[in-house]
């Protein structure tokens, strides 16, 4: 997944320049068109990049209250039926999950370095709206940005359903 989320940020970022460039040169709307929406998967990728490897600086605690499970998250996570779906979300790096290589705690931990970098990717993809300020396209910006926060809100609550269980058999193992 690593590869694939740098390689589409590259990529996006060149076609951005190529049609912002035909933009100028033909003055055609189609290819100010392909231009914004280049530059919208652009940011979308790479501010997620960017803050995953910023969290990666980072050391997070499970046991901070952030990171606790809210009293009404285990009902709620039922009628999501979050444990049907969870497996069909790609893993960045699933080398950061196994439990072959890391213990149950870093595991947990790991979760909360996902969760905070999801949860600030939603509060980067909701700012993205302020794009349509430039080139005037509303709706272009706040349905990319709505669609780019329910991804990375999926993320979160898959986070949020797995680490109490983590927390538990790690609790079950001392």
């Amino acid at each position: 997944m690593k590869k694939f989320m740098y390689t589409v940020s590259g990529v996006s970022l060149v076609l951005m320049f190529v049609f912002f460039g035909l933009t100028a040169g033909t003055e055609k709307r189609i290819f100010l068109t392909f231009g914004i929406t280049a530059l919208t998967v652009c940011y979308h990728f790479t501010i997620r990049l960017a803050v995953g490897n910023i969290a990666d600086l980072f050391k997070f605690n499970c046991r901070l209250k952030w990171f606790a499970p809210l009293p009404f998250e285990e009902n709620l996570y039922k009628k999501l039926r979050v444990r049907r779906w969870k497996e069909y979300l790609p893993t960045y790096d699933e080398e950061l999950y196994s439990l072959k290589s890391n213990s149950l705690i870093d595991v947990a931990s790991e979760t909360c370095r996902s969760e905070a970098v999801h949860e600030i990717n939603i509060l980067a993809s909701l700012a993205a709206m302020l794009f349509a300020v430039l080139f005037d396209n509303f709706w272009v910006f706040c349905i990319t940005s709505v669609l780019g926060a329910a991804v990375d809100l999926a993320f979160v609550i898959v986070q949020r359903y797995n680490r109490p269980r983590l927390l538990r058999v790690c609790g079950r193992k001392k």
